[in-house]
């Protein structure tokens, strides 16, 4: 494996792990600062759009600078945003921060994917990649989820995480000077009738889309319905759910290396019509149990999503088309995923388990453009190799 792809890995990873310790506990902290729940979910939605339109904006400017470089920037922009949550100690400042740090992560996510298509890579790779980063996410949380209600030297548990997150950020700006910058230089055509050419884009953005809301709308405030709606206390909610997500992470990382032999289009349906059957579980039975396992479901099962169905479909793009294509499947993941915020915000207030309710006509649409999407591939077999 080649160095620059290990340093864009660990890279990664790092990231990773700076979600788990700060992203995940971000809403309670907020909550304690005053914010209502409904109010927090517009603020999100508001962040994320404004990433959308930037991602269109700033597209070119990406590619002519390249893209290293842009991380390396936005990297330093959320330095800045976290030390300004330390330090100021107005709550409206500190709100608006918050979502500045959502709005620069969820550019610098989607810009690692063309730096990682820089490099020729499997569909092998490509779930292991998010698969190690889930992996760190859920290490991040145990050690934050061990550090609730600590204070040290007068800073609490979160200020501490946040100190850590921007060590790691300053690590990764350091390591990215061992990659390639390189500068996408494209042809003067028409780039987004030159992707839809490609017969399985279109299905894969709205499949994106709908699974971006579908997924935020039940683990967008998930330790907020953990805590708040369930009972179950921070610290014990936070590392019982990592380890139980490490344990997958491990079956995840195992799927990666066999994904291509595995029949993709039974994996999706097979997925999707398990978890309308534990939603509708959950409805209807207005357990709390029941309740948690929907949500620990549907998470337990985004770890099998990259290897099995996001790999094969990202790989159908050809790496010059990446960062075009990209903005056109996050500009609406954003929108969507921004949405799942504000209405879950909205139902979390006044009746969390109508969540489960709304989330199941978006998993069987998933379910037909996600198999017509598969269907389509031509640089992958879907039905498993040993099926040819």
């Amino acid at each position: 494996m080649k160095k620059q792809y290990i340093t864009i890995y660990s890279v990664y990873i790092m990231l990773g792990l700076s979600l788990g310790l700060w992203e995940i506990f971000k809403p309670i902290w907020l909550l304690e600062r005053g914010l209502l729940i409904e109010n927090l979910g517009i603020a999100f939605f508001v962040a994320l759009f404004i990433a959308a339109i930037l991602s269109i904006i700033l597209r070119n400017k990406i590619m002519q600078k390249g893209i290293r470089k842009s991380i390396q920037i936005a990297l330093i922009c959320r330095i800045i945003a976290f030390i300004g949550i330390i330090t100021i100690k107005d709550k409206t400042l500190m709100i608006i921060l918050s979502c500045i740090d959502l709005l620069i992560s969820t550019l610098i996510i989607q810009w690692m994917y063309p730096l990682l298509a820089q490099i020729k890579k499997s569909n092998t790779f490509f779930g292991l990649k998010d698969n190690l980063y889930d992996l760190a996410t859920n290490v991040g949380t145990i050690i934050a989820s061990i550090f609730v209600g600590l204070y040290l030297y007068q800073f609490t548990s979160y200020e501490i995480c946040i100190f850590i997150c921007m060590v790691l950020f300053a690590v990764c700006f350091m390591l990215l000077f061992k990659v390639k910058n390189a500068k996408i230089t494209l042809e003067e055509k028409n780039l987004t009738k030159e992707i839809f050419k490609i017969k399985s884009a279109k299905d894969y953005i709205k499949y994106s889309a709908s699974r971006r809301f579908q997924l935020y709308l039940i683990l967008g405030f998930f330790m907020v319905l953990l805590t708040q709606n369930l009972g179950i206390d921070e610290s014990i909610a936070g590392i019982s759910w990592a380890i139980l997500q490490i344990l997958f992470n491990g079956l995840g990382v195992f799927v990666s290396f066999n994904s291509d032999k595995i029949n993709r289009l039974k994996f999706i349906k097979f997925a999707n019509i398990s978890s309308i059957i534990v939603l509708i579980s959950a409805l209807i039975s207005r357990n709390v149990i029941f309740s948690f396992i929907a949500i620990i479901w549907i998470d337990i099962l985004s770890d099998f999503y990259s290897p099995m169905i996001d790999a094969p479909l990202t790989n159908e793009i050809p790496k010059e088309y990446q960062l075009h294509f990209g903005n056109l499947k996050h500009l609406l993941s954003y929108i969507t995923k921004g949405l799942a915020y504000c209405v879950a915000g909205f139902l979390i207030k006044y009746n969390y388990e109508l969540i489960f309710l709304i989330s199941i006509p978006f998993l069987i649409f998933q379910t037909n453009v996600g198999v017509r999407a598969l269907k389509n591939c031509k640089n992958t077999i879907t039905t498993g190799i040993n099926e040819k």
